[in-house]
């Protein structure tokens, strides 16, 4: 299969700040044994299992203490992807949940989906020769609107290689937005 060239789902998608937001799940598995199976009443997690990465500046970082800062460029969309730490998938993150306590620092988020997307994937007749499959993205959007101290709460689900829920849990971390 040849790869075909994969168009940005949008011209947003480039000018953004893209976050990826890191679970550490089976840590989170192994503290919350029992998680709740209900997403409107979801296990509360405290801090230590999600790490981010941000932007496309090997400088730029998000520090993790008690209270997140995210240096960003005021007005440029943020982009906030999850995934899992693990080696075959055994459990994936999905984001079904984000909010923001004020919406004068940071926009509320907003969930975007492209579907039938032409990704890249190994081929595994020639591991040299990449193939093509179609796959669909995911993201949450939001927009920072000034520098401040903002609540935010995230709420996600970790799915077992079947897509079955194993459990939903929510976060609340305090977002520090930085120029």
């Amino acid at each position: 299969m040849i790869s075909e060239p994969i168009p940005s789902p949008s011209s947003a998608v480039t000018d953004a700040h893209n976050v990826l937001l890191i679970v550490d799940a089976e840590s989170v598995l192994t503290r919350y044994p029992n998680p709740s199976l209900d997403a409107a009443a979801p296990t509360s997690i405290t801090d230590g299992f999600i790490f981010f990465a941000i932007g496309n500046n090997s400088k730029e970082i998000a520090i993790n203490d008690s209270t997140i800062t995210v240096p960003v460029e005021i007005g440029r969309d943020l982009h906030v992807r999850g995934r899992s730490v693990s080696l075959i998938a055994e459990h994936s993150m999905v984001v079904y949940r984000m909010t923001v306590a004020d919406s004068g620092v940071l926009s509320e988020p907003n969930l975007q989906i492209h579907t039938n997307l032409t990704v890249p994937a190994p081929n595994p007749d020639d591991p040299t020769t990449p193939g093509s499959r179609q796959a669909d993205d995911h993201f949450w959007t939001c927009t920072p609107k000034k520098p401040g101290d903002v609540q935010c709460e995230l709420s996600f689900m970790l799915v077992n290689q079947q897509c079955e829920v194993v459990g939903y849990f929510h976060w609340t971390l305090g977002l520090k937005i930085t120029n």
